[in-house]
């Protein structure tokens, strides 16, 4: 019997080859969808048969017009479609890259189409047409199932045959072949007569897909024996994948943690919410999210974790995040144990009266106690990163450095005696013992040593050796002038002999005389100086002294309490200041001179102003009655001409203006009082306010680091001149604008510190038209100007008043070039410039100014 096979459906070129043939071409009849015999397997060319000679009767009702037909009509009409087909069913193969099989079952012959064999590297006609052509060449893993495949098709078990296998090329490479095909014609038993398929190479698919696999083996592997946990976590917080080591950390399964809330390992929900809030936002932009959080096991046992988290495709929330969980518990108690042992270490240190201190290898102070900070003088902060030779002279800190060299090298304790110097200066005799901390293992991790000042009692043993020599040197032969006075009664006990030369007495003469015969002050003054010195009250003094010749001279005298044979006697040491004090006194009028100077010519500065303001005043009236009264009989020169004539008096009358405010900051101000910032920068800003608007320019106020509630701070200053500063300032950013870049000004306001006081650190930032580096420093002097009139206007003095007005206040102003930001010009570039000035800041708002009236300086 034969059966209708339906349509073959197995490529696009087949399909396109079936639908060339119009039926006929593929093998059909012209009465019935059956297939053509082995007549059309001889080839393309081949001469086709009458279908209607196989296709089995239509019954006694057919048409009488199909019986009708001619033979030889129809076999020619077919013949013609057949070669025009054939052609195009060629190039449809080529062009799709597929190959065609055509199987004869009966004979094992098959006709291999020229994509087929040049697939595998072959010439058309080059592979024979027979099965094993094919059969040879598979791979021989490949072919038993390959064959299975074929039978279960043959066997009807699978209605196509389809089956993915290596075949060898020419070149001895393997190709991974797509090989599909279908049987299409049966003989009158019913077994598969024929068997039409098509050859689709897929190596390069298999390729990416075994590269696919072993990526996912290598990841999976990965994840499996990494000794941190990982997750992979989508949008909505939901676990989509974790690793051994997860379910390890919290003590949950595998299948009940995936699919779960991530809230499931987190303590509590405000922890969890907290981290959701902060993390995610970060990893969406780029970033990473790295901190220790608290987190909960499976039986409730509270752990610490480390969470570093990173989304899969940065804005793409979709593709989920990825979380490494490393559990830290171990480490964070251990580090919390540490601490509290470092505390316990702490207060025993601190509480032991021993000065103590501890040094790396290298000789580095690292810490030190309490008794060593009160013995030294210096805090235990200032102290680290010091050596031996910032505390002690050269020759003491090297023999001080050898012994330490010899201590780690055979780590034996050692005690012996040296010298150090203390944060004031002095040099204190010690008794050093030292002994060696290692690390585990034994190595040297540095030296903890223990001191105690035995400076008493190296003086109390050499005092009687030393006293003659030291008086003899430090006294006696010093060129500096030296009494011995008796603090009870004033009298003179010794003096050196330059004392003797600068009073013009004999030593032995000035050392009958009391102070009282040198000093030209009351004897009830000089008594009580004597007392105050006695007592330590004070140590500097500042007398007249009577020379032998009667010549009064200005001495500063500096004493000091000594103890000389169990007698307590003031050591003076006198300074002949004469001169200075002339100097000083001369220094004195030349400023009074100065300050009277200066305010004539502050005066003569103003009326000069006014009366060249005045005569300005009268030539722009009458420019503007002259062109009034000419009115249209002035030709464009002459209206031209009174334009320049009353635009350079206006820059005159402006320029006078100018100089006139710029000679008086800092002298016509008013007495410094505590002014908070936001009270100058309100006025400026109202100043401005016509030409923010008209320019179109965004003026803001961010970046207040550091302020408590958004406040401004306060400053000691006189509010007009910060008024003008900031009115400048902000004034030139809106001005020099870049044409067709609207301005933008952002004012920055921080608190910061300076030498430990602490400054207030302004920042105005713009997108203008900038400042070259070459320019930066000259663009302060008076009468600068970087761009021609018609360009920009201004007189090139504003710069210069607001340096001035800085200064006056113990401030910075300086300019830098635009800083890496988002204020950028059309090519991505940074633009603008950046104007900062530092001012001294007040604690509170009553802090008082200087007593002059000016800014303390807290830089």
């Amino acid at each position: 019997m034969v059966e209708d096979c339906g349509p073959v459906t197995i490529s696009q070129g087949i399909a396109s080859w079936l639908k060339e043939y119009d039926f006929h071409a593929a093998g059909r009849c012209g009465v019935c969808p059956h297939f053509l015999p082995d007549e059309w397997k001889r080839g393309p060319a081949a001469t086709m048969v009458e279908a209607t000679t196989l296709c089995p009767p239509s019954g006694a009702g057919a048409p009488s017009a199909i019986a009708a037909r001619k033979p030889r009509v129809r076999l020619k009409w077919r013949r013609a479609r057949q070669d025009a087909s054939v052609p195009r069913l060629h190039l449809a193969t080529d062009a799709a890259g597929d190959g065609i099989w055509d199987w004869d079952l009966a004979t094992d012959a098959v006709w291999f189409s020229p994509g087929w064999q040049t697939m595998l590297g072959f010439s058309p006609g080059e592979v024979p047409p027979q099965l094993d052509s094919w059969s040879s060449r598979v791979h021989p893993e490949d072919l038993p199932l390959a064959r299975t495949a074929l039978q279960a098709h043959l066997s009807g078990e699978r209605p196509f045959y389809e089956s993915e296998h290596r075949i060898r090329a020419k070149s001895g490479d393997w190709l991974w072949i797509l090989n599909r095909g279908r049987v299409v014609s049966w003989d009158a038993e019913g077994r598969p007569r024929r068997m039409i398929g098509t050859h689709i190479d897929v190596t390069a698919r298999k390729r990416v897909e075994e590269e696919l696999a072993e990526s996912r083996l290598q990841l999976d592997a990965i994840l499996d024996n990494a000794p941190v946990g990982v997750l992979l976590v989508d949008s909505d917080r939901v676990i989509r994948r974790v690793n051994k080591a997860v379910a390890a950390t919290f003590q949950h399964r595998m299948e009940d943690i995936v699919g779960s809330s991530a809230r499931v390992i987190y303590t509590d929900d405000r922890i969890f919410e907290d981290v959701g809030r902060r993390a995610y936002p970060r990893m969406l932009s780029g970033g990473q999210f790295d901190e220790e959080v608290a987190m909960r096991r499976a039986d409730g046992t509270d752990i610490r974790c480390r969470l570093i988290g990173r989304s899969v495709k940065a804005d793409d929330p979709a593709r989920g995040f990825v979380w490494v969980v490393e559990d830290v518990t171990v480490r964070w108690r251990a580090e919390q144990a540490l601490n509290d042992r470092a505390g316990f270490q702490r207060v025993l240190l601190d509480t032991v009266p021993v000065p103590i201190f501890v040094q790396d290898v290298m000789g580095h102070y690292v810490d030190a106690n309490h008794a060593f900070e009160r013995w030294m003088g210096i805090d235990r902060q200032a102290l680290f990163g010091r050596t031996v030779f910032d505390l002690a002279p050269p020759h003491l800190a090297e023999a001080d450095e050898a012994v330490d060299k010899a201590l780690l090298a055979d780590q034996k304790p050692q005690t012996y005696e040296t010298q150090l110097r203390c944060a004031d200066g002095t040099l204190r005799d010690v008794l050093f013992s030292k002994a060696v901390y290692c690390r585990t293992g034994g190595k040297p991790a540095g030296i903890v040593g223990a001191l105690m000042d035995i400076s008493e009692r190296k003086h109390a043993e050499q005092a009687l050796l030393e006293r003659q020599q030291l008086f003899e040197q430090i006294f006696v032969a010093s060129c500096a002038v030296k009494l011995l006075i008796d603090p009870v009664d004033g009298r003179i006990v010794d003096a050196n002999p330059a004392a003797a030369e600068f009073y013009g007495y004999a030593l032995d003469r000035l050392r009958s005389m009391h102070i009282q015969d040198i000093n030209v002050a009351s004897r009830a003054e000089v008594d009580r100086e004597l007392r105050q010195a006695k007592r330590a009250e004070r140590r500097q003094f500042q007398f007249h002294h009577r020379l032998a010749s009667g010549e009064i001279r200005d001495v500063e005298v500096y004493a000091s309490n000594i103890v000389v044979h169990g007698r307590k006697l003031l050591m003076s040491l006198i300074h002949d200041i004469t001169e200075r004090c002339i100097a000083e006194e001369a220094l004195r009028g030349k400023t009074r001179e100065l300050e009277r100077s200066n305010a004539e010519l502050e005066a003569f500065a103003y009326v000069a102003s006014h009366d060249l303001r005045q005569p300005l005043r009268v030539i722009t009236s009458y420019l503007t009655l002259l062109e009034r009264g000419l009115g249209t009989s002035l030709d464009e020169e002459g209206r031209e001409c009174i334009d320049f004539a009353r635009d350079g008096a206006q820059r005159m009358d402006r320029l006078i203006v100018d100089l006139l405010e710029y000679s008086r900051v800092g002298r016509k101000a008013k007495p410094f009082r505590p002014v908070p910032l936001d009270e100058p920068l309100r006025l400026a800003m109202l100043n401005l306010e016509v030409a923010v608007q008209d320019a179109g320019a965004a003026v803001t106020l961010d970046g207040l680091d550091g302020l408590e509630g958004g406040a401004l701070p306060v400053v000691a200053g006189d509010d007009n001149e910060l008024m003008r500063l900031f009115q400048n300032l902000i004034g030139n950013a809106v001005k020099y604008r870049k044409p067709g870049r609207p301005p933008v000004v952002r004012v920055g306001v921080a608190l910061d510190r300076q030498g430990g006081a602490p400054v207030v650190r302004i920042d105005i930032r713009d997108n203008g038209i900038g400042i070259a580096a070459e320019d930066r420093d000259r663009v302060f002097g008076i009468f600068q100007r970087l761009h021609r009139r018609e360009e920009y206007e201004g007189t090139g003095v504003g710069l210069a008043i607001c340096k001035k007005v800085v200064e006056h206040h113990g401030g910075q102003l300086w300019v830098e070039g635009p800083p890496d930001d988002d204020l950028r010009d059309a090519d991505g570039r940074p633009c603008g410039s950046l104007f900062r000035l530092v001012l001294p800041a007040l604690a509170s708002p009553e802090e008082p100014a200087s007593a002059d009236g000016k800014a303390r300086d807290r830089r």
